[in-house]
């Protein structure tokens, strides 16, 4: 079943982008949803998502997933950072991030918000998966690739 794949936009697939630090890739990618979906994520909305704060949680060989959710939300949205060179961001494994994925959502869905994080974290426990998204050259191949494993 498709679910991830529906939440985000190609546009919101932010490859070998150097950052230099969480706040710096949340502000980012927060900055590329205003852009893409303006009637849903509008600047003053990211902006107070990112005042009142974001859960990071590593997943380990590389991989990270921050998320929050916000009472004037009205649609889940998600967007992903490639990040080049890797940052240390304190993982727990001690490896440094190469890909962040963002999740933002409504408060009233919260076990919606608990099924992308569940499932996302299922997807990126798969080393050949992860070595693709490590590896692949556009967004589009990126999304492609997202897309094919949830069916």
């Amino acid at each position: 079943m498709q679910i991830l794949s529906k939440l985000i936009d190609q546009e919101c697939i932010l490859l070998d982008r150097e950052e230099h630090s969480i706040e710096s890739i949340i502000k980012t990618v927060t900055d590329q949803l205003t852009i893409r979906c303006p009637e849903v994520a509008t600047k003053s909305l990211m902006q107070k998502v990112i005042a009142d704060g974001f859960h990071t949680v590593s997943i380990g060989e590389g991989c990270t997933i921050t998320h929050a959710r916000c009472p004037s939300m009205e649609k889940t949205l998600m967007a992903v950072i490639r990040l080049s060179p890797e940052l240390d961001l304190g993982a727990s494994d001690g490896k440094k991030i190469r890909l962040v994925f963002l999740l933002v959502g409504p408060q009233s869905s919260a076990s919606f918000h608990l099924k992308i994080l569940s499932r996302l974290a299922r997807l990126l426990h798969s080393q050949p998966l992860r070595e693709i998204f490590f590896e692949v050259e556009t967004a589009e191949q990126f999304y492609k690739e997202l897309e094919n494993k949830e069916q």
